[in-house]
């Protein structure tokens, strides 16, 4: 069951984009990160993306294992930089500090991204502390590694994107709709 609160890579504004405002266009890497909560079940599949120059990556999750609303948007490695720019490096944080690097408004957007980072080597478990993340890794030669992956060309939406509402159990709202149908609180 894939549920989203944004659904297209054509209705993000540019800025989450990167930050030369270009679609990305290149699908360097498709992965899968194990969910962080002491309760998941399951993954966070994901692509990491980037443009024509290879000058930034970009993170999209593309669906989601055991069922939870998303928003399938490009999220710019750079925002992802400027979350954590002002924390202390060696101070453990939470997995919300991550919000702010997208325009959705699904509370499980930080955490699948959080788990994402912590596949791909950039955050680690905090010591001591349940639920919290240490920046780990060398974020530049990350970069520099996977913007120098061959990848491949894409010529409209990355692979799995195109979904039939009729596929799904909950359908994602349209660019009209105000306020998107939540999950009921158990």
């Amino acid at each position: 069951m894939n549920q989203t609160d944004t659904t297209s890579i054509v209705d993000v504004p540019a800025e989450t984009t990167g930050t030369t405002g270009l679609r990305p266009c290149w699908l360097l890497k498709s992965a899968k990160a194990m969910k962080l909560g002491k309760h998941a079940e399951g993954g966070i599949h994901y692509q990491i993306l980037t443009d024509n120059q290879r000058q930034a990556p970009s993170f999209k999750i593309v669906s989601n294992e055991g069922g939870g609303y998303f928003s399938k948007e490009v999220v710019a490695f750079g925002s992802v930089e400027a979350c954590l720019a002002a924390h202390p490096q060696d101070q453990p944080f939470p997995s919300k500090l991550l919000q702010m690097a997208f325009a959705g408004r699904s509370s499980n957007n930080a955490g699948f991204l959080a788990a994402i980072l912590r596949a791909e080597g950039l955050l680690a478990l905090a010591p001591d502390t349940e639920g919290r993340h240490v920046i780990s890794g060398d974020w530049a030669a990350w970069k520099t590694s996977v913007l120098a992956e061959p990848g491949q060309l894409l010529e409209s939406e990355p692979v799995g994107k195109e979904e039939k509402a009729e596929d799904k159990e909950v359908s994602a709202p349209s660019a009209d709709e105000k306020d998107p149908p939540r999950r009921a609180k158990k």
